[in-house]
Order: structure tokens, then sequence, then C-alpha cells
């Protein structure tokens, strides 16, 4: 342990990972553009059927966004109130993939509402991975509805190439043909099988 880190009650991260400054100042780790990259990413959903649904419910239940830069677009749900976007720096060109990113997080927000929510840890291991399964493919489906709305009523290409990037374009192709959702979870362990063995 270097002198740097020996008094880790003030930071336990001083020292090796640097001086980042109060741990509980959050600040220091959100997107600099945050508000009008967010902004954006709202006016867009807003133009789209499935989009305008879900900020919908985001402005009844009045979750909070939090941004936090990142390397990837992402999100988290560290739990069933509130949602971390994961934004790189230069993700202001893309607000389209924003959108995308944002309402998977919506959905999975939604999916808590509608009492679909996060399996216990203590629960059978098997169960367990049945439900984060299907959680799972709810919030893929979802992603690729917004994707075909993006393209079709806005013509955004790149939330398409985006679920095609993620190995999912056989359940968009499924999406669009109006599988059903046996079909639609067939090609889902396919897909995973697949990825698994590769």
């Amino acid at each position: 342990m270097s002198k740097d880190n020996k008094d880790i009650s003030a930071n336990p991260l001083s020292g090796s990972f640097g001086g980042l400054g109060n741990l509980s100042d959050s600040s220091a780790y959100t997107h600099t553009d945050a508000d009008p990259i967010l902004k954006a990413a709202k006016e867009i959903l807003a133009q789209i059927p499935s989009g305008a649904r879900l900020l919908s419910i985001l402005n009844e239940y009045n979750y909070p966004i939090k941004t936090i830069k990142g390397r990837e677009i992402t999100y988290n749900n560290p739990d069933d109130k509130s949602l971390f976007l994961v934004l790189p720096p230069h993700v202001e060109g893309a607000p389209e993939l924003v959108a995308l990113t944002l309402a998977c997080g919506l959905r999975d927000l939604e999916q808590g509402l509608v009492g679909f929510t996060r399996p216990d840890k203590d629960l059978d291991p098997v169960e367990f991975a049945s439900v984060t399964f299907s959680k799972s493919l709810d919030i893929i489906v979802n992603m690729c509805q917004i994707a075909d709305e993006l393209k079709e009523n806005l013509g955004f290409d790149k939330p398409l190439d985006i679920v095609d990037d993620l190995g999912h374009s056989e359940l968009y192709k499924a999406y669009k043909a109006e599988a059903d959702h046996d079909t639609l979870v067939d090609i889902f362990v396919q897909g995973e099988y697949e990825e698994s063995n590769n």
C-alpha cells in the first residue's frame, strides 16, 4: 500500500486510482452535457408511439434519471425507482441512440410497475434464471420495437444497427413478422446458446 492510500477513511480509492475527490459528490461522474442530451432523447421518443407511452410513465412517476460518464451508451437500474444512463463523451452526435437506451431503461422500470419485478436472490437458481431471462427478452423486444419505430417514423438507421450489433437481428425479424411469444423465446434461447458456444 502506498503512503497515498494509507488513510482510506477519507477516500478508499485515493492513491491507486488517483484523486477522485469526495465519493459522495456524484457530480464528478455526471456527463457534462447531460441536460441537452436527455432533452434531445426525450424529444425523439415523444415522436413515436412506444416512446411517448414510456415518457408518460416517466412523467407520471417522476423517476429520476442520472447520467454517468462512460465509454459506451448503456443504462442501469439499481432499483425499481431510478435510472442511470451511461454516456460517452461525444454522444450528443447520436441522440437517437440515447433515445433507444433511455427507452430500454424506462421499459425496465415499467416492468416493476406491472409486477414483473426482479427475482429475489434467494430464489431457486432455475427460477431466478427463468425470471431474469424473461425480463431480458421483454426489454430486447421493446428495444426492437423502439428501433423499428425510430426507423419507420423518423428515418433513424443507427438504432437498428445497434440491434444487429448486439446479435438480435433474428429477434427483430421475428418481431416484424409478428411472431408469437413462444417463437420469440425459441429465437432468444438459440441466440444465447450460439453466443455461449462461440
